[in-house]
């Protein structure tokens, strides 16, 4: 539970600026109700904002199911003009990390029965850097494979 509240925490407030925050508060002052202003805001997740959790999760486990490694599977969605979901961030870089990444990551590390995929985002977090710096584990991508951990050393899921 304190992962979850720790997820929703650092992922409340992001302005705003942002397209959800935005809906919201342009809907808002329109007149509209409550849950129509909240509901506009929620329907501009997706995979640029806010979605890619489900996506990164999928991706990631999926490529380490495979056995493919971080190299291989970077190159892999290289050649398909694919994004990996849960690389990349505007601001955030190598040299400008997300706390919200190091906090979870700290989190994860010290309570989880075990991280492969988390792990194993981070390998792919060290090839994606060396094209662009801003290509980091981004807090999406984070949450989305330590889900995959979470869910997979519980013992009440099968693949």
């Amino acid at each position: 539970m304190k992962f979850l509240e720790l997820c929703l925490i650092i992922t409340a407030d992001h302005g705003p600026a942002v397209s959800g925050a935005h809906n919201t508060i342009v809907t808002t002052r329109a007149g509209k109700d409550l849950i129509s202003s909240l509901v506009s805001g929620l329907l501009t997740i997706g995979d640029r904002f806010g979605g890619a959790l489900d996506a990164a999760a999928r991706q990631f486990s999926q490529a380490y199911d495979s056995g493919l490694t971080p190299i291989e599977f970077v190159n892999q969605e290289r050649q398909a003009s694919r994004l990996i979901m849960g690389i990349g961030h505007r601001i955030k870089s190598i040299t400008n990390p997300d706390k919200r990444v190091q906090l979870l990551s700290t989190y994860v590390h010290e309570h989880f029965v075990a991280t492969p995929v988390v792990d194993y985002a981070f390998e792919v977090e060290k090839v994606t850097t060396t094209k662009r710096p801003n290509l980091i584990l981004n807090v999406d991508g984070m949450i989305g494979v330590a889900m995959v951990d979470l869910l997979r050393s519980s013992g009440h899921f099968t693949r």
